[in-house]
């Protein structure tokens, strides 16, 4: 596994006063943009994925879709389920899991779409995993892209070449307060008054030393309330880009002005006062993640990220 210092890293948290004031969003540097033609003639200097050419190509009609990242399709007459690469939408169960389906659903319902692969080609689950393209003319859409563009979805890394660009126009949805992003986007009902809570990472340690399932005691996230009053934060929950991981914080779990809490990924190890995950894996990806808190009505309090390193 890379042995890489824990320096990281590119941070936020959300710092939202009745007019909303946000920090600037971080800058993301892309090193791996090329130009790629795509269909349609068009050039697109953002993208580092070279698309098939016009015989190749494959296209369905969107028929159906499930969520904020689900999509059924008719391709040449035979229904599949396909799943976006490289994003992540919240469930239909959790906040904004509506409204992002609804954003989809106007965007794609019964129009034709350009389906391309990545490095795997389909799910767990047996959903074909594509990036969806919108062609109109010589203008193309890559939906994943404006899913979180618009708040709507949270791009995922590892791999996907797409990443950089993805997480650059998250951070800018965030710093927005678009969609998913916004300070009261799930309800205001919790007794927040005029100001959030400054609630913010303080460090995060994702790839110590050793073999990654053995130094789970060493993973881990250190979170600091740098406001002006304490704050409870019980029922509230971690998680990272994905969602895989989530950890709801325990009854009783406040924060004085200045106090940190610290969550590790094992069961062992910390401070005093850690939390323990007690996770069997890791829970935080060497290839780059986002740490997500969402408060007990499911507003983003925290946002935080940081891009993997190529170091060994």
């Amino acid at each position: 596994m890379r042995r890489v210092p824990v320096v990281v890293i590119l941070a936020i948290a959300l710092v939202a006063a009745a007019c909303d004031a946000r920090p600037q969003a971080p800058e993301f540097t892309e090193t791996t943009t090329t130009t790629t033609t795509l269909p349609g003639g068009s050039v697109d200097t953002t993208t580092t994925l070279t698309l098939p050419p016009a015989e190749e190509r494959v296209t369905g009609i969107v028929n159906d879709v499930t969520d904020g990242d689900t999509v059924t399709l008719s391709i040449a007459g035979a229904d599949a389920t396909v799943r976006l690469l490289g994003i992540n939408a919240p469930e239909m169960t959790e906040c904004w899991g509506p409204e992002a389906f609804t954003f989809l659903s106007n965007l794609l319902l019964g129009r034709e779409v350009l389906l391309v692969a990545g490095d795997e080609d389909v799910d767990p689950f047996g959903r074909l995993l594509r990036f969806l393209y919108l062609e109109d003319g010589a203008d193309v859409e890559l939906v994943n892209a404006t899913m979180v563009e618009t708040g709507n979805a949270v791009a995922v890394q590892g791999g996907n070449p797409f990443a950089p660009s993805m997480k650059a126009s998250e951070a800018r949805a965030y710093q927005s307060g678009r969609g998913m992003w916004g300070t009261f986007a799930c309800g205001d009902t919790e007794g927040v008054t005029a100001d959030r809570p400054v609630i913010r990472v303080d460090e995060l340690s994702y790839d110590p030393v050793g073999p990654d399932d053995d130094a789970l005691d060493q993973e881990y996230i250190t979170i600091v309330n740098e406001g002006y009053g304490r704050v409870s934060i019980a029922g509230w929950v971690l998680r990272d880009e994905s969602s895989t991981n989530r950890l709801t914080f325990p009854r009783g779990t406040v924060l004085a002005v200045g106090d940190t809490v610290t969550v590790v990924t094992g069961c062992d190890g910390g401070p005093s006062n850690a939390i323990h995950w007690c996770s069997d894996t890791p829970v935080w990806s060497n290839d780059g993640d986002t740490a997500i808190v969402s408060d007990t009505l499911g507003n983003a309090v925290i946002w935080y990220t940081y891009s993997g390193s190529d170091d060994s």
